[in-house]
């Protein structure tokens, strides 16, 4: 039977080699490059503003605008285009698809089950949804 600090340690061994990972390097990089990058950085700010005056119309059941739907198409067409985004759209997909999997794995451990042998990755297929309902996720910051 494993104790509270056996697991602590387990789990901080875990966050050391996760963070010596290829995809989370790469997304700390790409983040910091945003961070950066005040064309990406106006973007997001705009398209964060717009979502939210779009959400409080949508709640309080006025209408939205054929020029604010427009506005809306726009900035997001915008965004899939803007290099550093792009790059961070990626880096930010292979890095919670590594944590899905890693919670994956963890939860069939909980479980009693072995978890499914580690696919290798070659970039060309999209990761599944997550399909696994109320279970708790790993939250990691950068």
């Amino acid at each position: 039977m494993a104790d509270s600090n056996e697991i602590l340690a387990a789990a901080s061994k875990l966050g050391g080699l996760i963070s010596t990972h290829a995809s989370i390097i790469a997304y700390k990089e790409i983040a910091r490059q945003l961070d950066l990058d005040v064309t990406a950085r106006t973007m997001l700010g705009q398209y964060e503003q717009l979502i939210e005056t779009l959400s409080q119309k949508e709640a309080q059941g006025l209408p939205i605008e054929v020029a604010e739907k427009r506005a809306f198409e726009q900035l997001q067409q915008s965004i899939a285009m803007q290099p550093t985004l792009k790059r961070f759209a990626q880096a930010q997909m292979e890095y919670m698809d590594l944590m899905r999997k890693v919670q994956e794995t963890i939860n069939a451990g909980l479980s009693g089950q072995k978890a499914a042998a580690p696919a290798i990755d070659d970039g060309s297929t999209p990761p599944p949804p997550a399909t696994n309902g109320g279970s708790s996720k790993i939250i990691l910051e950068t």
